[in-house]
């Protein structure tokens, strides 16, 4: 790699080639991603929660788009009727 690689690679944040990434000990994305890539039993955990998540804010956001189409079907009659007192 050139100097001017390096340099452009310093300057991006990127290590040079060849170098490992170093982390904080206890960075807590790294360790993360050491537990998950661990246990394979975790792991399917953590998918399943995540696929249910999804699945969670899809019938959220279908039901949200019901209740705006409802609210767009519906007739505009006013909600409130004058009645006259004798």
């Amino acid at each position: 790699m050139s100097d001017a690689e390096s340099k452009r690679f310093s300057a991006a944040g990127l290590p040079p080639e060849g170098l490992p990434q170093q982390c904080v000990e206890l960075c807590p994305i790294c360790r993360g991603a050491e537990v998950l890539r661990a246990s394979p039993e975790l792991r399917d955990g953590w998918q399943s929660l995540q696929r249910e998540a999804l699945v969670t804010m899809r019938a959220l956001i279908d039901h949200y788009l019901e209740r705006l189409d409802a609210a767009e079907s519906a007739p505009s009659s006013p909600r409130v009727v004058d009645i006259p007192i004798e």
